[in-house]
């Protein structure tokens, strides 16, 4: 079996599922970017963004009647016990956000029955997501921008993380040698896992996994001096305090933000009051078909409108 990164994540599902998994052609396998389980439902994949149906024999086929892998109560429980390593008390913390981090990094989303002291049961569905490395999938941004605070806004799976770690990678390394602190919440941005970083964030890259976001840029600003903060999905009053802390600080940011057009940044409490900060000087829009042109906007100094 080749160490790819889908077959990598495949140590969390039952050899039931496992088994026609591993059948599935090796080209489109490359482009999975999620393994979905549903209680008495037909597993399905994200491939380049669109929902595909697993055969028992492995072939893939967007919808067919016959002969599709189907999960049950008792696939959802064993998958979720091989993402806890047998141990879900330690993975507390992460299973009442939602997730548990995989051994390679990733992340897998699992839904249930979450009572009011976090404790999950009752596995309805598991999304074991599969971050890719896109070496240059950058590169039309960097086009564009020309340095300064920069949100990048996208729908969901539109490649945000995808975009930001290869943006990291090169900002950090030899063309541009700019210091910079990674917030790495989930471990997605640096596959971070018992110590090891998987993903390449260039030379001049500091990672900090944390939860706490807000604390980790606190830390940044004190410890290590960067150019740059970096991090993943700003969403809480906290985060943005610690934005305009680094403002102050004369540090750039480069963050992203649920969101596919203008529009919706604009209407979104926390990426309106971001834009007003001050430390935004640029939006990357992204589409939500992967390939399509990325939107580079920039802020006017003294405005609160966009313009290109």
């Amino acid at each position: 079996m080749e160490n790819t990164r889908f077959n990598l994540s495949l140590y969390a599902v039952g050899e039931k599922i496992r088994s026609p998994l591993l059948k599935i052609d090796k080209a489109v396998a490359e482009n999975i970017e999620e393994i979905r389980l549903r209680q008495n439902l037909p597993v399905t994949l994200t491939i380049s963004g669109k929902t595909a149906f697993v055969k028992t024999d492995g072939n893939i086929c967007f919808f067919s009647k016959d002969g599709l892998l189907t999960a049950f109560k008792q696939d959802l429980e064993e998958c979720f016990r091989l993402l806890c390593s047998n141990s879900v008390y330690a993975h507390t913390n992460e299973i009442e956000n939602g997730f548990v981090t995989m051994k390679n990094g990733c992340r897998a989303g699992v839904f249930g029955n979450l009572n009011e002291k976090g404790h999950l049961k009752d596995i309805t569905s598991i999304n074991i997501r599969i971050a890719r490395e896109v070496v240059g999938s950058a590169n039309p941004l960097l086009d564009k921008y020309s340095g300064g605070g920069l949100l990048i806004a996208g729908p969901p799976s539109s490649g945000k993380t995808t975009v930001l770690r290869d943006l990291i990678r090169q900002l950090a390394g030899k063309a541009y040698m700019k210091k910079i602190a990674v917030i790495d919440s989930r471990a997605e941005i640096s596959g971070g896992k018992d110590g090891i970083l998987k993903n390449d964030l260039g030379i001049l890259s500091d990672v900090l996994i944390t939860p706490f976001k807000a604390k980790g840029i606190e830390i940044a600003l004190r410890t290590m001096n960067p150019d740059i903060i970096a991090f993943d999905e700003i969403g809480t009053k906290e985060e943005l305090s610690g934005v305009l802390d680094s403002l102050n600080s004369g540090v750039e940011i480069i963050t992203t933000a649920h969101a596919g057009s203008i529009e919706e940044i604009k209407n979104r409490n926390i990426t309106a009051s971001l834009l007003k900060t001050g430390a935004i000087k640029t939006v990357a829009v992204l589409p939500k078909k992967r390939g399509a042109d990325i939107k580079v906007l920039e802020l006017k100094k003294g405005e609160k409108n966009l313009a290109f």
